[in-house]
């Protein structure tokens, strides 16, 4: 492995940072992410200058120990701010350059990989820029001091700098093993649904539980992580060990390029590998699952479309990754479930909507723009519109069906909700299952989208912001009968002079009404739209 050139790198990074700011001043969707992002960044910048300001004081007379556990926190948690977002944006696009063909043959890798790693560095520089200078201002105002404000500035700075080059490097990592694994490979559907939920939860407990947050803080307290306390105890005059606090800033400083040789090392395992190729050769006596389920029962036009969905998202995840979205929804379920250890009466309802939602979208949202490159084959195939329309529906309904019900009653019983109010949910969630892919097709036809998107460094066609709001919406305004009813039963918030299986039974079947009408809808104005479509 061979030094850098450094004019290169640079010039390298300077056109990743220009591309990323041109993807988003390009399209209103990155300008509103970039004004909101802004936005929250000057929000939360003006509450950290605040505290720092007002606490700042308080942490100079304190405790030593209370210094310490402060100081730790502050270096995990923005230590693993920084590395957890590298580590996802190069997983997703910055680990591999664009046009790796044409800037590989023509500069060394050491050389892209820096000026990727430098982009990465800027990037993350620029985010972080306000919020830092937030906290040593309210630092240096207060009466914590100048010299503590100046230490953490350089420490923050080193922490910044550390965490990118972490992240980036467990992305590449991340990156070698999806390459190289046959099973990551094979099995790349579930591998990223488990890590999906795996964060999510992570997070949940990081933030909400204090006593998982003590714990972790006590580990990190006992680690190298809380030998840089000791260069702020000894600026204060309270304690520290002049020794631990000289090894610690030289550990800091020294990590960063040994991590930057790691990465450029990775860099050129990543980008000169060849990656695992699944067995996908084709069986012409095997019975695939939608053999097993529709043969005989549908025509075999819309069977070969609920296979052709099922298999693209088994091969390519990264195209239906979307639709785990409304399961996000459930966030805050999962805090009281942590929180509590109870599990909400309105969990299992939530949940089986969410699913619900998510099979919907999933093989649906875009039915046009979803084909790709092969929309004109799609199109002239022997394959009528309500037969395409009809295999998108069922490849969403059908697993959904399963998932759906094996949520709502297992939470259900977890919930201890009565009989007759769990079956009322799990009908109203069924009710949903079935209604939503035929809702999101007809959204889909809608507002179709054709351009394609950057997701996990794959450019891939997903559907259009519009189609998601009117699909919610049409989804929402169907179920909202039977969740208000279903809410009214579990919380018991009043009485019904009517009494609650009446009031189930009401808001069960105006949602059963309004989910048909809106499902034919979907289905006859998508179906009648596929079949009349030109290509321009």
């Amino acid at each position: 492995m061979r030094r850098p050139n450094g004019q290169r790198a640079l010039l390298i990074a300077r056109t990743e940072l220009q591309r990323t700011w041109r993807k988003l001043m390009g399209t209103t969707r990155g300008t509103l992410m970039l004004l909101g992002g802004g936005l929250m960044l000057v929000v939360y910048s003006f509450a950290i200058g605040a505290a720092a300001f007002f606490l700042g004081g308080v942490l100079a007379v304190s405790e030593p120990h209370t210094v310490r556990l402060a100081t730790t926190a502050g270096i995990v948690g923005l230590l693993g701010l920084v590395g957890f977002v590298t580590l996802q944006h190069t997983v997703k696009s910055a680990g591999e350059p664009d046009a790796a063909d044409g800037l590989l043959t023509t500069v060394p890798y050491e050389d892209a990989a820096a000026g990727l790693l430098a982009a990465e560095v800027g990037r993350v520089s620029l985010a972080l820029t306000v919020p830092v200078l937030a906290l040593v201002g309210g630092l240096a105002v207060g009466d914590a001091g100048v010299l503590v404000a100046v230490i953490v500035l350089g420490g923050s700075v080193t922490v910044v700098l550390l965490g990118t080059v972490l992240g980036f490097g467990v992305g590449l990592v991340t990156k070698l093993v999806a390459n190289r694994s046959a099973f990551v490979a094979s099995h790349r559907a579930s591998v990223g649904a488990i890590v999906s939920l795996i964060f999510p939860i992570g997070w949940v407990a990081m933030t909400a539980v204090p006593t998982i947050q003590l714990r972790v803080l006590q580990l990190a307290t006992q680690s190298p992580l809380s030998w840089p306390a000791d260069v702020v105890l000894l600026v204060l005059g309270t304690g520290g060990t002049p020794v631990t606090a000289v090894v610690a800033t030289v550990g800091l400083v020294a990590t960063i390029p040994v991590g930057v040789a790691a990465c450029l090392w990775l860099a050129g395992r990543v980008w000169y590998a060849d990656p695992v190729q699944p067995d996908h050769e084709f069986d012409a006596d095997e019975r695939t699952l939608s053999d097993r389920l529709l043969k005989g029962r549908v025509p075999t036009a819309t069977r070969v479309v609920v296979q052709k969905s099922w298999l693209r998202a088994k091969r390519a995840p990264v195209t239906v990754q979307f639709a785990v979205m409304p399961f996000f929804f459930l966030v805050y379920h999962l805090q009281i479930v942590v929180l509590e250890r109870v599990v909400p009466p309105t969990l299992p309802l939530t949940a089986g909507l969410a699913s619900a939602a998510a099979f919907g979208a999933a093989f649906s949202l875009n039915p046009l723009g979803g084909e790709e490159g092969v929309l004109p084959l799609t199109l002239t195939a022997n394959v009528s519109g309500r037969a395409f329309v009809t295999g998108l529906v069922l490849a969403g309904a059908l697993p959904s069906v399963a998932v759906t019900t094996l949520l709502v009653v297992g939470l259900g019983a977890a919930a201890g909700t009565p009989p007759v109010t769990l079956a009322v949910g799990l009908a109203t969630a069924l009710v949903a299952t079935v209604a939503a892919p035929a809702m999101a097709v007809g959204s889909g036809v809608v507002f179709p989208k054709f351009e394609s998107s950057s997701v996990q460094g794959r450019e891939v066609v997903v559907p259009s912001g519009w189609a998601f709001g009117l699909y919610f919406l049409v989804l929402g305004v169907a179920v909202t009968p039977a969740s208000l009813a279903y809410l009214l039963a579990v919380r018991d918030l009043f009485q019904i002079p009517l009494g609650t299986p009446w009031l189930l039974g009401g808001g069960l079947a105006m949602t059963v009404v309004i989910a048909i009408a809106g499902a034919v809808a979907g289905f006859l104005y998508a179906a009648n739209r596929v079949a009349t479509y030109r290509l321009d």
